[in-house]
C-alpha cells in the first residue's frame, strides 16, 4: 500500500539538507493539538494503572456518510467504499480491531458538506447526519474537499475533527490502497505523529541545525534517541522512534533514511519508516508499534468511546467469489427498457447485494438482501453494464461481476407482484414538505424493504416495510427531500413495486 500523509502540497520547495524538494504546508491533520495530547496523557494513566485491555477482537462500528452535491452528484463509488473497509481490517489486523458497517450507508446531497466540510453550513449538516444515524459509530464523512483551516498553497487530503470526534476525508483517498484513512483513525484512537511538533516545520540544516540542539519545537519537546524523555517528547510513546518529519521530503520510493541527522547528544536519529502515523510515503508493509495498539485499545475503552462499545457481534464470516449473473446473460437485449429484472446466484454469507447500473452518466445504484431486482429507469437504445458485489457488514472484499446489456425502444407496462391488488400513491406530484400517501391492497402479508432513490440512483430514505394482508395506508415525511424526481422501490421476496414520485417546490 502506499500512504499518503494527510497534506498534499502545491507550491514544491527546495528542501536543503536532503537536496530533494519538498510538498509543506503549515497544517496538522488534528483539529485540537492540546486536546490530543490531553487523551495521550489520560490514556497513559489508565494503562499505567494496570487496566486490562483485551487484544481479543474487538468490532468497531463505523458509519460511512457518503456526501455528494445537492443534486446528488459526485459521490464516491460504492465499491470503493467496500474495497476501503476490506484495506482497513488487513491494515488493523494485528491491533485487534474490526470495522464494520453499521446498518448500511449514509447518503447526503449537500453542496456544502460536498465542498467545505469545515464551514458553518456543511458543518450543521454533519452534525444532523451524526446526531439521526451516527450516534452509535465511528462517523467517516467521504468528501470531495477536506479542507481544515487556511493552508497556503495545501490540500488537505483528510483529517479528525477531535471535539466533533468525526474524521472528513476527500473521496480520491478512498479505496485506492492509500493508507490515509489508516492514519486518520490512529488519530481518533488518540495517536499523535512520531514528528509531533514538526508537521508545519520539517527539518532543515540551516534552520535547526545539526546536531539539533534546540529544545521544542512548535511547543513540543524533541524526542532524544537514547529514550530519555520518550514519554513526554514526540508521540509520548518509546517504542516509536525520534522523527523530525524526515518523511515530508523524502522518496516515495521508500530507500532506506541514509541522511546523518543528530539530536542534541549527537546520537543519529533512525526514523520508523513503515510507521502508519509518520509522513513517509510508498513504505510498505506499514505497522502500529505495540505502545501504539496499546495507547488506541486505552482510547477505545475510555468514557470518551463509550458509544462504540455496542457490544454487538458482526457476522464474522468470509465471502468466497461465487456470485454468477444468470439474467439477463452477457452481451444480449432486453425485451422492453424500461422494466428489466436482474438476477443472480445466491452467494454464501452475504447478506447484502450492490447492484450498480450505468450507461455513460446515468448511474443506478441498489442495495437488496434478495438475488434480483427489477429496474425500471434505463432508457431505450442504450449499451448498460450491470453488476453485483456480495458483501456483510464486515466482509468486504469480494470481487463484483459483471455483464453488457443492451436496451431498445419497447416498452412494457411495470407489473407489480402477484399478491398486489392495488397502488396508489398520492398526492403525486408533491410539494416539497408534503405527505405522501402510499395505498398498497394485498392478498397476503409480507415483510420488505421500503426505499426512495434519486434519479443518480443514490439511496437517500430508507426504512423495513411490514405489509398486512388487506388494505394498507404507508405515510412517507419527505421534508429533507428536494425538488426533483425520484423512485419509489418496495422489495419483497414474492416481487418489487416501483413507482415514481415527482417533488415540486
Amino acid at each position: 500500500m502506499r500512504f499518503l500523509y494527510s497534506v498534499l502540497i502545491s507550491q514544491l520547495l527546495l528542501f536543503t539538507a536532503f537536496g530533494q524538494e519538498i510538498r509543506y504546508a503549515d497544517y496538522n491533520c488534528v483539529d485540537n493539538q492540546e486536546m490530543l495530547t490531553e487523551r495521550v496523557n489520560e490514556n497513559k494513566k489508565a494503562l499505567a494503572a494496570g487496566m486490562a485491555f483485551t487484544r481479543e477482537k474487538i468490532y468497531v462500528p463505523v458509519k460511512f456518510h457518503l456526501v455528494a452535491d445537492d443534486g446528488g452528484l459526485g459521490r464516491v463509488d460504492i465499491e470503493d467504499m467496500l474495497d476501503q473497509l476490506c484495506d482497513l481490517n488487513v491494515e488493523f489486523e494485528d491491533t485487534g480491531f474490526e470495522f464494520y458497517i453499521d446498518n448500511g450507508f449514509n447518503f447526503i446531497d449537500n453542496t456544502q458538506a460536498f465542498e467545505a466540510p469545515t464551514l458553518g453550513a456543511g458543518v450543521a449538516e454533519m452534525l444532523r447526519a451524526r446526531r439521526s444515524v451516527g450516534q452509535e459509530a465511528l462517523n467517516i464523512f467521504v468528501t470531495l474537499n477536506a479542507r481544515q483551516g487556511d493552508i497556503e498553497n495545501g490540500t488537505v487530503l483528510g483529517f479528525y475533527a477531535i471535539e466533533n470526534d468525526w474524521i472528513v476525508i476527500r473521496k480520491n483517498q478512498i479505496g485506492n490502497s492509500n493508507n490515509t484513512l489508516a492514519h486518520e483513525i490512529g488519530h481518533y484512537f488518540s495517536l499523535k505523529h512520531p514528528h509531533s511538533g514538526w508537521e508545519s516545520d520539517p527539518w532543515d540544516a540551516g534552520r535547526h541545525g545539526n546536531p539539533v540542539l534546540i529544545n521544542r519545537i512548535n511547543g513540543v519537546q524533541i524526542e532524544l534517541v537514547d529514550g530519555s524523555n520518550c514519554e513526554t517528547a514526540g508521540d509520548q510513546l518509546c517504542d516509536t522512534p525520534p522523527d523530525y518529519n524526515f518523511g515530508l521530503a523524502w522518496d516515495s520510493r521508500c530507500p532506506p533514511f541514509d541522511v546523518v541527522v543528530q539530536d542534541r547528544n549527537t546520537d543519529t536519529i533512525v526514523p520508523q519508516q513503515n510507521n502508519y502515523m509518520s509522513y513517509f510515503i510508498g513504505c510498505e508493509p506499514y505497522i502500529f508499534s505495540t505502545d501504539q495498539s496499546n495507547l488506541m485499545m486505552a482510547e477505545y475503552n475510555s468514557g470518551r468511546k463509550s458509544s462504540i462499545r455496542t457490544g454487538f457481534t458482526p457476522n464474522q464470516a468470509n465471502i468466497v467469489n461465487t456470485l454468477e449473473l444468470i439474467s439477463p446473460e452477457n452481451n444480449t437485449t432486453a425485451e422492453a427498457y424500461n422494466g428489466v429484472l436482474l438476477e443472480w446466484t445466491a452467494v454464501a454469507n452475504a447478506s447484502t447485494y450492490f447492484i450498480k447500473v450505468r450507461s455513460g452518466q446515468q448511474e443506478i445504484i441498489r442495495f437488496t438482501d434478495k438475488t434480483e431486482i427489477y429496474i425500471t429507469e434505463m432508457l431505450p437504445d442504450k449499451t448498460y453494464t450491470w453488476s453485483v458485489t456480495p458483501y456483510n457488514e464486515l466482509n468486504t472484499c469480494a470481487n463484483k461481476k459483471t455483464n453488457i446489456l443492451k436496451t431498445n425502444d419497447v416498452t412494457t407496462a411495470t407489473i407489480d407482484p402477484d399478491f398486489i391488488e392495488s397502488v396508489q400513491l398520492f398526492p403525486n406530484p408533491a410539494r416539497t414538505g408534503e405527505q405522501i400517501q402510499l395505498l398498497i391492497e394485498s392478498n397476503t402479508t409480507q415483510s420488505g424493504s421500503l426505499a426512495i432513490y434519486s434519479t443518480a440512483g443514490a439511496m437517500i430514505y430508507q426504512r423495513e416495510q411490514q405489509i398486512k394482508t388487506g388494505l394498507n395506508q404507508i405515510s412517507l415525511d419527505l421534508n429533507h427531500i428536494k425538488s426533483g424526481l425520484y423512485m419509489l422501490s418496495l422489495s419483497t421476496s414474492k416481487g418489487n413495486i416501483e413507482r415514481k414520485i415527482l417533488i415540486n417546490n
